[in-house]
């Protein structure tokens, strides 16, 4: 059973666009800027926090004002930091353009999260129970994958691995991806990277599909369907697949199989898309009632 979820992913500043389409290579888009929120692993930390599961972020985070915001919105959702910031560089951020029918595009550019050397993943102090978040965006990193995949690959037994292995899958290191799928308990990534990564010997992989729902894949086993949740007016896909990731977590937690904890978690993905900006993951009382109105 998990009692608490590890995040080795990294926490960024999302800057927020809104524009009426992507502009043509050497053109121009006038947007509007919705914001700056924090995003990135912190998407799934307080998906599972807001849903019972407690967490604890292990990744980077630096000094600045990228590195402040992380922390208080951390602290706000009662997530433990296990870190302390990177003293010569502030934490990264994300410019997250989205599109009129909710479809997003990311520009990152890395800070402190990009960082991580073998030393700052020695005093994580782990629990038999807990789940340990990884994501491809750092093992994408030159300054931070290497250490992360080694790591990863040295965790005992006892933990569940996590593993979304995100847009830039097809950048990742081979070895350093295959270290971290032989080490993976489950995997959860979208219909696109699916089609990127091919096939994967894994014990459990998921498969989101957006609107057409999801698809569990146990290992020897016949796969099976999860419907998605009907939504009438989605408005912003930033961080459902994170969202999605932290709920299947805190499903687990409460001891849900794995089609009980897929449909929890496209529940919470779909209370997400309904919503501006990320990290809009459901408390209880909200998804309670999000249910209702299904």
């Amino acid at each position: 059973m998990i009692a608490r979820v590890v995040s080795l992913g990294s926490v960024i500043v999302d800057v927020v666009l809104e524009v009426p389409a992507l502009p043509p290579r050497g053109g121009d888009v006038l947007a509007v800027q919705r914001g700056m929120a924090v995003g990135g692993a912190f998407n799934v930390l307080s998906a599972a926090s807001r849903l019972g599961l407690p967490g604890v972020y292990a990744g980077p985070h630096g000094t600045g004002p990228f590195g402040d915001l992380v922390r208080a919105t951390l602290a706000r959702e009662g997530i433990e930091i296990a870190r302390v910031p990177n003293p010569h560089l502030d934490t990264g951020s994300t410019i997250a353009i989205i599109e009129p029918d909710a479809e997003r595009t990311f520009i990152t550019v890395t800070g402190a999260d990009g960082v991580v050397a073998p030393a700052d993943l020695q005093g994580i102090a782990y629990r038999k129970d807990d789940a340990v978040y990884v994501s491809g965006y750092d093992l994408a990193y030159p300054g931070a994958g290497e250490s992360i995949a080694r790591h990863v690959a040295s965790l005992t037994a006892e933990l569940f691995v996590a593993f979304d292995p995100g847009p830039l899958v097809a950048d990742i290191p081979r070895g350093l991806l295959q270290a971290i799928l032989e080490r993976a308990n489950a995997v959860s990534l979208n219909a696109r990277e699916s089609d990127l990564l091919g096939d994967i010997d894994v014990e459990v992989v998921v498969v989101r599909q957006g609107a057409g729902g999801a698809t569990i894949n146990p290992r020897g086993e016949r796969p099976i369907h999860v419907d998605a949740v009907r939504v009438e007016n989605a408005v912003d896909t930033s961080g459902a697949g994170d969202v999605h990731m932290g709920a299947m977590l805190a499903g687990l937690a409460q001891g849900l199989a794995w089609p009980g904890a897929v449909r929890l978690a496209n529940q919470a993905a779909a209370f997400a898309i309904a919503r501006r900006g990320p990290a809009a993951g459901p408390t209880v009382v909200e998804l309670e009632e999000f249910r209702v109105g299904e």
